[in-house]
């Protein structure tokens, strides 16, 4: 069961036009909102993204605190003010995490939102989808599920043996293969991508590197 410590950090996100998922973490007393990094790429300095909120968009000031390096898919940002009510504790951290375990990742898949929201800003649940852990690589795990478009930048959400909520990762995107289609029973020239039901999420500990390194978070209370 996914608690509203979980539901209440996720976030519809959208910047030039490219939609997303984004949550909050806690540092030290700061919040920061996390999301892939190829949702806000463009993005530096100061700068506005659109949250979803009551039925509409509503622009939000707030400052890169980092993109990760490399080919990692995340990014950190510092909202102007405080996103998430206080009291909800969740760990970002891989620890406890192991091979073939249940895990959950929320998002808006294809910008769908239902109609029950909550908190004083109005902000809409989002999905919760399973999906197990596949194969740990390095800064990467593979989750065996089946993502979709929108739920990048989502956290990917489980429960330690203490049952403890922690993120683990960050959802990336689906691992999609060139299969050729078929007219009559026979391959044409045509071909579309199909989802191998392969999740790519990339780890959160990246998250603590560039908040360390910028703590600029707002400061909660």
């Amino acid at each position: 069961m996914i608690t509203s410590n979980v539901i209440h950090r996720v976030f519809r996100i959208c910047y030039n036009g490219s939609e997303g998922t984004g949550f909050t973490i806690e540092v030290e007393g700061r919040e920061y909102l996390i999301t892939a990094k190829h949702v806000i790429e463009s993005l530096n300095g100061n700068d506005t993204i659109d949250i979803f909120s009551n039925g509409g968009w509503t622009p939000h000031q707030v400052t890169l605190v980092g993109h990760a390096p490399d080919d990692a898919d995340i990014s950190v940002l510092a909202a102007m003010h405080q996103l998430t009510p206080l009291g909800l504790p969740m760990q970002a951290s891989t620890e406890g995490l192991t091979y073939g375990q249940d895990v959950y990742f929320l998002g808006f898949p294809y910008g769908f939102t239902g109609r029950f929201i909550f908190q004083e800003g109005g902000y809409p649940l989002p999905f919760v989808k399973k999906a197990i852990v596949s194969l740990l690589d390095h800064k990467i795990v593979l989750l065996d599920g089946h993502n979709n478009p929108g739920f990048s930048g989502g956290p990917v959400v489980f429960t330690d043996r203490s049952n403890n909520f922690k993120v683990a990762a960050v959802i990336s995107g689906f691992q999609a293969v060139e299969e050729p289609v078929l007219i009559r029973g026979e391959n044409s020239e045509f071909t579309y991508k199909y989802n191998t039901g392969i999740i790519v999420a990339h780890l959160v500990n990246v998250t603590m590197d560039l908040i360390q390194s910028n703590p600029i978070g707002h400061r909660v209370s």
